[in-house]
């Protein structure tokens, strides 16, 4: 079985004409639920065997609670520069690839681009719980046999969201 993560960014500090986009840094409340999201990968989750991540700031911020809890993760950990404002096709060949080598892949990233993966890649009956993939929200999916013959199939075995984790 193959298992993709779905994580995006947490709660960003608000656009605003005199900060570029791609370096607004999560706010506090996104920092505290990406430490929470980080925990309960931490806890709860095999850790994941590639890390693909967008290099903006709000992105490596939101991964970085994880790192700080496995240090280990950082040697397969891959900042693409196509992930920022990836469309739902640039991410899944993406995954094609490194589905090749391994089992368990985190993605870290954006919407649209995320939330239409996850509805692109579940089965129809379990898109409605991925419909809307707020900021800080980790999708763990999985996949019977393997992503490339089972995309579209897909199985969702937790929606967790740091604004709903405990302290």
């Amino acid at each position: 079985m193959q298992t993709l993560m779905i994580l995006r960014h947490a709660k960003a500090e608000p656009w605003s004409p005199a900060v570029e986009d791609f370096t607004r840094p999560l706010s506090d409340v996104g920092r505290d639920h990406a430490a929470k999201v980080a925990q309960w990968i931490h806890d709860c989750d095999d850790p994941p065997a590639e890390i693909l991540c967008s290099p903006s700031q709000r992105t490596r911020e939101t991964l970085s609670p994880l790192l700080r809890l496995r240090p280990e993760l950082e040697t397969c950990s891959h900042f693409l520069p196509q992930l920022y404002r990836a469309s739902p096709e640039i991410l899944s060949r993406l995954l094609d690839g490194i589905f090749e080598s391994v089992d368990r892949v985190l993605i870290v990233g954006h919407n649209p681009g995320l939330e239409q993966l996850a509805g692109a890649i579940l089965a129809p009956s379990e898109r409605a719980r991925t419909a809307r993939l707020p900021t800080g929200t980790l999708l763990v999916t999985g996949f019977a046999s393997d992503w490339a013959e089972d995309a579209g199939r897909g199985i969702l075995h937790h929606r967790v969201r740091g604004k709903k984790l405990p302290q």
